[in-house]
């Protein structure tokens, strides 16, 4: 193949990027080809997402992968398909977290709470479209209802929904701003028409640590890592890649913060199509990023 001795890596969100249908696990055929097609060349193909590993392991194995995974933007790294690889997790202090979802502001635009850990989960009220996207139905033990005496002080993972009201940018703005010290706070999609969620995870914790572990694990420059995602989750780990690729279903918030912006969206195939064509000319869509982010003044991505 063209520039055989080159090795790329790429980074994809699930929700809202590479599945075109959140509830469902749905993929667009472009987009299963495109990887599929990559992969062959002997790329490395990675998924870090803000979803739990048991909701991620379906489209992990559909996508027939065999390498190191990201669950909840970072707070979980582990690889499935090697024993010998040492997972890292991150807890939560739960006294903090409770201090944080107790705040006037964020507790007025809160709509559902789900706390869990290693097998556990309480979910404060049922809700099919956060359980699907989460798996909690396949949590040994999945209990309606929040039991805040019966909790352990470390859980691995918080999640809230928030209101149909809710400004999710101004939400995040101000968790960031007041409450930095103590979390790094995340919001994405679970599907369209639906409410976005919002997680918590330890300080020092987002999918930029991902990106750069991936890089140094798999041997490959920064110049030749691409990263692709739609949301506000997305955003660290396009500071790291070169290649920072937003779909067309982005916040536009998000768009000025990559190099690349999609037309497609993710039910169009949006991550088949821009995978492929990186592949037909990567020397030319990384300098085309390149010279993005040594201009990035004033400077918005390019569309295409």
């Amino acid at each position: 193949m063209k520039n055989k001795e080159k090795k790329f890596l790429f980074v994809l969100d699930l929700d809202g990027t590479v599945l075109s249908n959140s509830a469902t696990g749905e993929i667009h055929q472009d987009t299963l080809d495109a990887i599929k097609l990559a992969k062959s060349l002997g790329h490395v193909v990675c998924i870090v997402t803000g979803r739990p590993w048991r909701s991620t392991k379906p489209i992990y194995d559909k996508l027939e992968l065999n390498t190191v995974v990201g669950n909840y933007n970072g707070a979980h790294i582990h690889n499935p398909s090697d024993e010998f690889f040492i997972p890292q997790i991150h807890y939560l202090n739960l006294n903090e977290m409770l201090y944080i979802l107790g705040d006037k502001k964020v507790k007025k635009e809160i709509s559902n709470i789900a706390i869990e850990g290693p097998g556990w989960v309480q979910l404060k009220k049922r809700d099919e479209a956060l359980e699907k996207v989460f798996g909690f139905n396949d949590t040994p033990k999945f209990t309606v209802g929040l039991n805040l005496n019966r909790l352990p002080l470390k859980p691995t993972g918080i999640v809230f929904d928030v209101k149909p009201t809710t400004d999710v940018y101004a939400l995040k703005t101000y968790l960031d701003r007041r409450y930095g010290d103590l979390g790094e706070f995340s919001s994405w999609s679970k599907g369209e028409g639906l409410t976005p969620v919002f997680d918590i995870t330890t300080v020092g914790v987002n999918k930029a640590k991902v990106v750069s572990l991936l890089m140094r694990y798999y041997h490959v420059e920064t110049d030749h890592t691409i990263c692709i995602g739609d949301g506000y989750n997305d955003a660290p780990m396009f500071r790291v890649a070169n290649v920072a690729v937003a779909m067309g279903n982005s916040d536009q918030r998000v768009k000025k913060l990559a190099t690349v912006v999609l037309k497609k969206t993710n039910k169009e195939g949006g991550v088949g199509f821009y995978i492929k064509k990186f592949l037909k000319n990567p020397l030319k869509e990384i300098e085309k990023s390149r010279k993005i982010r040594e201009s990035r003044d004033g400077k918005e991505a390019e569309i295409t």
